[in-house]
């Protein structure tokens, strides 16, 4: 087959190319995200959800069409062994080989680039995706849970939470304050406890500076990022953060919901929760939604999240391969 990769950089490339890797997206596209036309896609490329490192896009040519598209991942510091990958197919040329064919091309670059292990994120359970990473030998290593609390029609009642006894909360937008910030950092690593499955993707090793690193890029990239957190005299002891990227403007996202293990068994995660939906509400009326995605084998946070009106949505998985174990 002959079967070209090439290159696409969304700040330059041609309004032709770029629609038809909207063409192929759009045969693939995340549920989650809703209706996404052309402009708003070039957008999302041109600026891609931070902490996941630089984004690359490849159009799969066979011929004179277009037949697929593959985008990728490259994280850095604790992941700069790792690659995300996702490749798509459009219906109407699958079970050809042009997916492996793509898979075959594209090692020599992640060698190159040093990433030993490739991880394919968010793949539907039994569908076709994930069937044919099973014939590359994937290994499905996590699963999520996708979970969202629509705003409208939920029960405000279960998120007021009776607070702790000798803690206080403290709130901001985009930027942590400086009193705070070295406490804070170190309450954002105790997310490393929470269950990650079998994934090689590890949280960052929060410190002071590389919380400004990721505010700074998330106000760059025009990303609103909201902290809820709890504080036992004056030291940041749990959290909860949600964000919302510019092309979501009724909606936020979960991130990190953390507490330290000598604080937790007090419902401070609930009741920060709580304090978030809660806020958003108040400065944000005309939000609509709050999604999240959680490890399956987190059980607890599933169970908090319930307690907070969320419902599930849909479960999905994530499959790795070692990158010198592919045989294609």
């Amino acid at each position: 087959m002959n079967l070209e990769l090439v290159e696409l950089d969304p700040h330059r490339a041609e309004r032709a190319d770029l629609a038809e890797y909207a063409r192929i997206w759009r045969t693939h596209a995340d549920p989650e995200d809703g209706a996404v036309d052309y402009d708003s896609l070039v957008a999302r490329m041109r600026n891609p959800f931070p902490g996941l490192g630089a984004a690359g896009y490849r159009l799969v040519r066979a011929g004179d069409g277009v037949v697929g598209l593959v985008y990728l991942r490259f994280p850095e510091d604790e992941n700069r062994h790792l690659a995300l990958a996702e490749v798509v197919v459009h219906p109407d040329h699958r079970r050809r080989g042009i997916g492996t064919a793509a898979v075959r091309a594209l090692l020599p670059e992640l060698r190159t680039r040093g990433r030993r292990v490739v991880e394919g994120w968010l793949v539907e359970a039994g569908g076709p995706g994930d069937r044919w990473a099973r014939t590359l030998g994937f290994r499905t290593v996590r699963s999520v849970t996708r979970m969202a609390l629509d705003l409208a029609g939920a029960d405000r009642s279960r998120w007021v939470v009776q607070p702790p006894a000798g803690y206080r909360l403290e709130r901001w937008t985009d930027a942590a304050p400086r009193e705070l910030l070295a406490s804070y950092a170190r309450a954002r690593c105790a997310i490393h406890d929470a269950p990650s499955g079998r994934s090689e993707f590890r949280s960052p090793d929060w410190t002071p500076q590389r919380v400004r690193e990721a505010e700074r890029e998330n106000r760059a990239k025009g990303i609103t990022q909201r902290v809820v957190a709890a504080l036992c005299g004056d030291a940041v002891v749990g959290l909860t953060e949600v964000v919302r990227p510019p092309r979501r403007r009724d909606e936020y996202l979960q991130g990190d919901t953390a507490v330290l293990a000598a604080h937790r068994g007090r419902r401070i995660g609930l009741w920060l929760k709580g304090e978030m939906a809660r806020w958003l509400l108040a400065e944000e009326p005309g939000l609509t939604r709050v999604s999240t995605a959680t490890d399956s084998d987190n059980e607890h946070m599933i169970r908090v999240n319930h307690e907070m009106g969320f419902h599930i949505t849909e479960t999905r998985l994530v499959v790795a391969h070692d990158v010198e174990g592919i045989r294609v």
